[in-house]
């Protein structure tokens, strides 16, 4: 049989323990570190208040990659977006790379061997170069990224929130080098802010593009109920000169019409015609 002596030690050491407060782990950070790490906090919130503001998308992916390079010397990164078409690749942000290497990357096809990026968004998986000097993938584009001191590519897809390749994040170094496991943590950050910030822009444009075509729809149809009021205004003055003819016709068939009898339809068929014709003017002026 259980000791009940024993069962209300272990139950009172259990509710004790429960008791205690857990212990943080950044109580096992040096002081430089916790700074570090509040730092990259803060440089994040900033990135996602200029999100919020509305500011430009190569702002916020520039910021971005500079507070990613900043978490580890000697790391330089790339943000790629894919092209509308989703067969070609665009500059996004490498504000540390050497301009000629981004300039020959832009516009590039995706495909099964396009470096790492250009790889990584056509698999819509993480591709890991740990020497580009001897990886496949990069067979034709080794020579570039050589001659610009590239000798490592980490490229990971960004992806919307249904799982959309939006493009890719990269980390490069100048030697051979294999991941630490350190670079998961910030690729992620990289990746979720870049996704978010690319749907954010995406979204931005396709509401500029539905209120030009409301205001386009819209003064469309101002313009029609013009043409419709012009119109009726039109109509009515040739009522006016097709009744002042027939009473001309009917006087004409009486035996002896008089002519002073006439004066009044034709007056009546000048005036509605100027007026039908001030009525075109306007209208041909609106158009000018």
């Amino acid at each position: 049989m259980d000791d009940p002596e024993k069962t209300l030690i272990l139950e009172d050491t259990a509710d004790k323990t429960q008791k205690l407060p857990r212990l943080e782990t950044n109580l096992f950070k040096t002081d430089a570190e916790k700074k570090k790490q509040d730092d990259f906090r803060r440089g994040q919130s900033k990135i996602l208040q200029r999100l919020a503001a509305n500011a430009p998308l190569p702002e916020i992916l520039e910021r971005l990659v500079l507070l990613i390079e900043a978490q580890s010397p000697g790391m330089l990164c790339s943000i790629l977006l894919l092209s509308d078409d989703g067969d070609h690749v665009r500059h996004g942000a490498a504000p540390s790379l050497p301009k000629e290497y981004v300039e020959a990357i832009d516009g590039a096809a995706i495909g099964p061997k396009v470096g790492s990026c250009g790889t990584a968004m056509y698999r819509g998986e993480p591709v890991v170069v740990t020497d580009i000097s001897v990886d496949p993938l990069w067979e034709d584009f080794r020579e570039l990224a050589l001659a610009s001191g590239l000798r490592a590519c980490w490229s990971t897809p960004i992806l919307s929130g249904r799982g959309k390749v939006l493009g890719s994040f990269a980390m490069y170094y100048q030697e051979p080098r294999t991941p630490s496991g350190d670079e998961a943590d910030l690729t992620e950050v990289a990746t979720r802010i870049a996704g978010l910030a690319i749907e954010h822009h995406a979204a931005k444009e396709i509401l500029s593009r539905t209120q030009a075509q409301l205001a386009q729809a819209s003064y469309a149809a101002d313009k029609g109920k013009a043409a419709l009021s012009s119109a009726d205004e039109i109509n009515q003055q040739l009522e006016a000169i097709v009744t002042a003819a027939k009473n001309c016709l009917e006087m004409l068939d009486e035996d002896k019409p008089e002519i002073a009898n006439f004066r009044g339809p034709l007056t009546n068929i000048v005036t509605h015609g100027r007026q039908a014709l001030d009525v075109i003017a306007r209208i041909r002026s609106s158009q000018n």
